[in-house]
């Protein structure tokens, strides 16, 4: 784990006394805490050692004695060397092997730290996501498509009466049906979403303001929200399918809004796309480096040696300050929630949304993006139809808009190709300007070529 990566983790998650852990799809964040402490006090070792070479080297350009210079360098590049060998292979390419990796390897013997661990862990079992800022699926990775519509309820089919319902006996009905998903490996519950900005006088999430909101609720306010969601809280079907071994988690959203006469039916997307390349060098590492590996470990430190050098005594103060800090950040937290109207115990963005790449890096991740989404989509539209018509119910309108919804999308004529490697591609891509550029092309192709017929 690199250094700005472990200092975020411990920083934004583990130093936070009163705000709520982020939820993290697919990954276990108690480890990814531990190993982040880990590498954080390999980085001490590491800096300390520097910080005296630079000062060694230093005295000896002060007082002319130049060998003194050229081995001081020469071992700064020996520690950085030591660092990555004991970072790569004693942690990267030995413990965290997926034949090797044990989750309850390494623990830590401070209370404040196994307490937020635990809020961690509990928070990743929980029903509630507090989020922070504009993005309510904190952690669940880029927003891809996000569409809602309203069908009138009132209209009956032909030789039926239209019966009445609510929000929840459809919401149970659609997860009844989406329950025998068979693509990738499918997660389902009942998730409560609530801002991170409104919850101070809210028992229900906060039951003491210095502290961090609850990870979980009763299932009955959970069934409420269901049936009557409130503007700040409230409560989705949240399905996730996830592949390729963890790289692509789809979440979606659902839920649904019972007006006197319309149904709402609202769905968000989101994807967590592939972890970047230089975050899955366990998978390219044997337990041994050869010859070359050695040398290219070399070569690398070697180039990162003078980076490292000259941040070094800077990263030792702060660590020396790292303590006081983190009181001073903490007592101005308590005042701002004693004394302040308003105070954000909302999540922070994810390590695994960090690490994300906003790339795919294989064709067929981006197929199978698509694929989960058009899965859950024509499962719940099919949940949705069939619902209506038990209830006798017209789902005309239903079936036109799903016609459209199918329809709306890039043809590509027979030669043509589409090359769009960005994580928004997909239904209704939205997260990037390439996509975005893409479709536009694409969609020009098409005109023109319709102009030529």
């Amino acid at each position: 784990m690199n250094s700005r990566l472990a200092d975020e983790v411990v920083r934004d998650i583990l130093d936070e006394k009163f705000t709520a852990p982020p939820s993290s799809p697919g990954v276990d964040l108690v480890p990814v805490i531990l190993h982040a402490i880990a590498a954080r006090k390999r980085h001490l070792v590491r800096d300390v050692l520097l910080t005296a070479l630079l000062f060694s080297a230093f005295w000896g350009a002060y007082t002319t004695r130049y060998v003194v210079v050229l081995l001081a360098l020469a071992l700064c590049w020996v520690v950085v060397v030591g660092e990555t060998l004991v970072a790569t292979y004693g942690v990267v390419a030995h413990d965290l092997r997926p034949e090797r990796f044990k989750p309850d390897a390494l623990s830590s013997n401070d209370p404040g730290v196994r307490e937020r661990l635990a809020q961690v862990a509990a928070a990743a079992r929980g029903n509630v996501s507090v989020y922070s800022g504009y993005q309510p699926f904190v952690g669940s990775g880029v927003p891809v498509d996000a569409w809602s519509f309203a069908l009138d309820i009132d209209r009956p089919a032909e030789g039926r009466t239209a019966e009445s319902f609510t929000a929840l006996s459809i919401h149970d009905f659609v997860k009844q049906r989406l329950r025998d998903l068979r693509t990738g490996e499918v997660t389902m519950a009942d998730h409560v979403f609530v801002d991170g900005r409104d919850i101070r006088d809210d028992r229900r999430f906060l039951p003491e303001r210095l502290a961090a909101p609850k990870p979980k609720v009763d299932r009955s306010l959970v069934r409420s929200l269901t049936v009557e969601p409130e503007d700040r809280a409230r409560s989705y079907l949240t399905v996730q399918i996830g592949g390729w071994h963890g790289q692509l988690v789809v979440s979606t959203f659902l839920r649904f809004v019972v007006a006197p006469h319309e149904l709402v039916v609202e769905v968000t997307h989101c994807l967590l796309g592939p972890v970047r390349d230089e975050f899955q060098e366990v998978d390219r590492l044997l337990p041994e480096p050869t010859a070359r590996q050695a040398i290219r470990l070399g070569g690398r430190a070697l180039r990162r040696a003078p980076g490292h050098v000259l941040r070094a005594p800077f990263a030792v103060a702060a660590h020396l300050a790292g303590p006081v800090t983190a009181a001073r950040h903490q007592a101005r937290q308590r005042r701002e929630i004693v004394s302040s109207l308003r105070f954000d115990y909302g999540a922070a963005r994810s390590p695994r949304e960090t690490v994300g790449d906003r790339r795919y890096q294989r064709y067929f991740q981006q197929l199978d993006s698509a694929l989960y989404i058009k899965v859950i989509e024509k499962r719940m539209l099919r949940a949705v139809e069939q619902f209506l018509e038990s209830k006798g119910i017209d789902t005309t309108e239903l079936t036109d808009r799903q016609a459209a919804m199918q329809n709306n999308g890039v043809y590509v004529a027979p030669g043509g190709t589409i090359t769009a490697g960005s994580v928004a591609a997909g239904t209704g891509a939205r997260a990037s300007s390439v996509v975005r550029k893409v479709a536009d092309t694409a969609r020009q192709s098409v005109n023109d070529a319709a102009g030529r017929k």
